[in-house]
């Protein structure tokens, strides 16, 4: 395959010079061939990928059409992609193993496939995206899936929320209608003392109450 330096200079996109320099840059800034010539040399990127997609055959996308599987994304950290300018697309299974399917900036450059098939163990179908919706899928989809994650509830905030509403749930328990002791008074000693105990073992049921609270508030009256 071609390298994206050859195929920028044959479609009369760049010089042999400029090619050079280019590489210099892009060794000496740690950066991708493909974002130097971009960014820093002003190279068309529209024109550039068409050329590449001539050259490789690899399939160009309409960053309109881009759906992203979160499963792809998170198999590649956000700074690899941003790195290597690529975005992993999704991933499914075939005969031979897992399968992902990503979309570069620069399909041609090898030593970025041969790292993210090193870091996902997956094999690579490759596909072609202008730099720029490359850069901009990348920061949207990570986006994405971070808030997903960090908006799930919390063990704590679980935790916290069964407690407030159990602490609901007694406070509607506990909340008897003082008609209902008025009643009580106008009753004969046996009917009260029969409504009470009634009254004690609901909320011993409940959970409300248990027998040592029981006892020790009897033995505080005397009785």
């Amino acid at each position: 395959m071609k390298t994206l330096a050859e195929i920028a200079i044959e479609a009369g996109l760049i010089t042999k010079l400029i090619a050079a320099k280019a590489g210099r840059m892009a060794d000496e800034r740690k950066q991708s061939l493909v974002e130097i010539l971009v960014r820093e040399l002003d190279v068309d990127e529209v024109a550039l990928v068409g050329a590449l997609r001539k050259q490789t055959r690899v399939p160009l996308l309409d960053p309109a059409d881009v759906v992203v599987d979160p499963e792809a994304l998170r198999l590649v950290a956000r700074d690899v992609c941003v790195r290597l300018k690529i975005l992993p697309l999704s991933i499914q299974d075939d005969s031979t193993g897992k399968v992902l399917r990503i979309a570069m900036a620069d399909p041609t450059d090898t030593t970025a496939i041969a790292e993210i098939e090193e870091i996902t163990r997956c094999e690579i179908e490759l596909t072609a995206l202008p730099l720029s919706a490359v850069e901009e899928l990348v920061a949207r989809g990570y986006t994405q899936i971070t808030t997903a994650v960090t908006t799930r509830p919390t063990r704590t905030q679980i935790l916290a929320t069964r407690r407030i509403e159990r602490e609901s749930e007694t406070s509607e328990t506990v909340q008897i209608p003082v008609a209902s002791i008025a009643a009580l008074r106008t009753k004969d000693v046996d009917d009260v003392e029969l409504r009470l105990t009634a009254l004690v073992e609901i909320l011993m049921g409940k959970g409300l109450i248990t027998e040592e609270e029981l006892a020790e508030a009897l033995r505080k009256r005397g009785v």
